[in-house]
């Protein structure tokens, strides 16, 4: 029975992240992404809880599974964001060192 939970948790977890990545018009790898992100860390958290709380009824994990999923997006968004910003200002910074050398007085 509890691995069974276990993947409807997972599931659940996986939903939360899709719905948010529905509800925030995400392209389709994002969201694709997002729900990859929230079904590690939906399993993750699962496993902490069943760890150190061995009496919480089904409903509570399911319940966190689902906060955990939706969660999991923003996450997504907010490295998807820093990744972007990192590659332009890396890009930039080869382009100057490139235009610098080519202007030699």
């Amino acid at each position: 029975m509890e691995n069974l939970t276990d993947f409807i948790a997972l599931c659940i977890g996986v939903i939360g992240a899709l719905l948010k990545g529905i509800k925030k018009k995400f392209s389709k790898s994002t969201i694709l992404i997002g729900m990859l992100v929230a079904g590690v860390l939906t399993y993750a958290t699962t496993g902490l809880i069943e760890m150190f709380l061995t009496d919480v009824s089904q409903k509570v994990i399911i319940l966190i599974s689902f906060c955990v999923g939706w969660i999991a997006n923003e996450f997504t968004e907010k490295l998807d964001d820093f990744v972007n910003d990192f590659y332009d200002i890396v890009i930039d910074w080869i382009r100057r060192k490139f235009n610098s050398k080519n202007r030699k007085p």
